[in-house]
């Protein structure tokens, strides 16, 4: 696992919105994240040729896929169980919390109960125009999903023999910014200092010290976009001393261009 910068208790608390809530001008483009969420449901995920309403045209090239796509399908068919049994108990407990929050749950109602706040959110998508899984091991994937003009990273995991669809993110599209970063980050060494380093990668995302709790660093992050150039903390100080790419959820796009290992 990548080493990442620590994050407060409060932006991780931030992040649990109500699923169903809407922007401050109700003009939001992009699917809100999930948080975690999913019942103990053991049944085996089905695969998308299974998907009661056919999400999108889109066929799936892994049974990582094939599970998320057949979940997208369950929500878009209204089908409560088949989605339950499809997503991971810890979606299933976060969702749970949110439909405390708003008065359709209590503490211990099963998930077909309240999974309905998915397809009731009106930034919910299930047609989408691209998959590509981005990472898979034995345990693990990342699929980077496209629906046109917004796209999300998923996360799954495979737990009691079957892939469980645990978390969906937002993702950034492509920038001129974001771009630039994956262009310029192999041109980086260790011992560049802070100047030398955002003459390359351009204005840094912000910055880390040992004040706030973690080892000295400068960053440019945005959503699947994470990279990282860990600082010396003597002499010469705030020279690089690692250089760290998370390259997980990263489209196959940008890894082409990135010919550097993620840490360097």
């Amino acid at each position: 696992m990548l080493p990442r910068r620590v994050v407060p208790v409060t932006a991780l608390l931030l992040s649990l919105a109500p699923l169903g809530a809407c922007s401050d001008d109700g003009t939001a483009t992009t699917p809100r994240p999930l948080a975690s969420v999913a019942p103990g449901t053991a049944t085996a995920a089905p695969t998308a040729t299974e998907d009661p309403a056919g999400a999108g045209t889109v066929q799936p090239e892994d049974e990582a896929q094939a599970a998320y796509l057949a979940w997208l399908g369950a929500l878009a068919a209204r089908d409560a169980e088949l989605a339950c049994a499809i997503q991971h108990p810890e979606l299933t407990i976060a969702l749970r919390q949110e439909a405390i929050l708003v008065g359709r749950a209590r503490l211990g109602d099963p998930c077909t109960g309240f999974e309905a706040l998915l397809w009731e959110d009106p930034q919910r998508e299930t047609g989408p125009v691209s998959v590509e899984t981005t990472t898979l091991t034995g345990e693990k994937a990342v699929l980077a999903v496209g629906f046109g003009a917004s796209a999300v990273t998923v996360e799954l995991e495979y737990q009691r023999a079957a892939w469980r669809v645990l978390s969906e993110e937002p993702r950034t599209l492509s920038s001129p910014a974001t771009r630039r970063w994956v262009e310029r980050w192999c041109d980086l060494r260790t011992g560049m200092d802070r100047g030398e380093l955002e003459e390359l990668m351009g204005p840094a995302s912000g910055t880390y010290s040992l004040l706030d709790g973690g080892e000295p660093q400068v960053y440019w992050t945005d959503r699947q976009y994470d990279f990282r150039a860990y600082l010396t903390e003597v002499t010469p100080a705030g020279t690089a001393l690692d250089l760290v790419g998370d390259y997980d959820a990263l489209s196959s796009t940008d890894r082409e261009q990135l010919d550097c290992p993620e840490l360097r």
